[in-house]
């Protein structure tokens, strides 16, 4: 008797929508604005991939980020800031969001934008791109502990055609990005976003992000 998964069919090409700066908002009679700006970001298998994974540790992850030490530690202006960029097949997205007093929307949606472009004007430092690097392999290799989590790795890049061994291929890549391809990655990627925005109706009257 065979034995195995059966043969699937290949999976539809996915759909493509063309990146288009725009201003979400939603009016909610609540106590903070929730301010998000939404960049396009490449696919997992793109060569930008590891560049983005690493603007995405430099600028939001934890409470050493530089969107929490900036915009939270130094400037009191957050409850809670950080970003994310999930891995995609398709084109993804990168994502930087703040929730904050309503009054301080525009400074918010401001100090967001202010820190994606400090990294298109200028590369990181040798010590901020390798505290970078080793906080982004740090936690990768912490999402790696047992052995479900290992399946569950190796899984996901097979279902994104990318293969298992390219758990260590992205190691090595990430360990190789200079700040200079980081910084053109920047330029090519947060150039211009989607500002959307859920906040009491008096923080609607701020105008889009370039």
């Amino acid at each position: 008797m065979a034995t195995g998964c059966p043969h699937l069919p290949p999976a539809p090409p996915l759909p493509h929508h063309p990146f288009q700066p725009q201003r979400l908002t939603h009016i909610q009679d609540n106590q903070q604005a929730i301010v998000m700006l939404g960049y396009p970001a490449p696919a997992v298998g793109s060569p930008n991939y590891a560049a983005m994974k690493l603007i995405n540790t430099y600028l939001g992850s934890g409470l050493s980020s530089r969107l929490f030490v900036e915009l939270r530690e130094k400037r009191g202006l957050a409850y809670e800031v950080s970003s994310f960029y999930p891995a995609r097949e398709a084109d993804s997205l990168f994502v930087t969001y703040m929730g904050t007093a309503p009054d301080n929307a525009s400074t918010a949606i401001a100090g967001l934008q202010a820190e994606s472009d400090r990294l298109c004007a200028q590369p990181l430092s040798d010590g901020e791109l390798e505290t970078c690097k080793s906080k982004l392999l740090g936690q990768y290799a912490l999402s790696k502990q047992t052995n479900g989590q290992i399946a569950q790795t190796y899984g996901w890049y097979e279902t994104l055609g990318l293969g298992a061994d390219f758990d260590q291929r992205v190691i090595a890549i990430i360990r190789d990005t200079s700040a200079d391809q980081i910084q053109a990655v920047a330029q090519r990627y947060l150039s211009s976003a989607i500002l959307s925005m859920v906040a009491p109706e008096p923080c609607l009257q701020i105008p889009s992000p370039a």
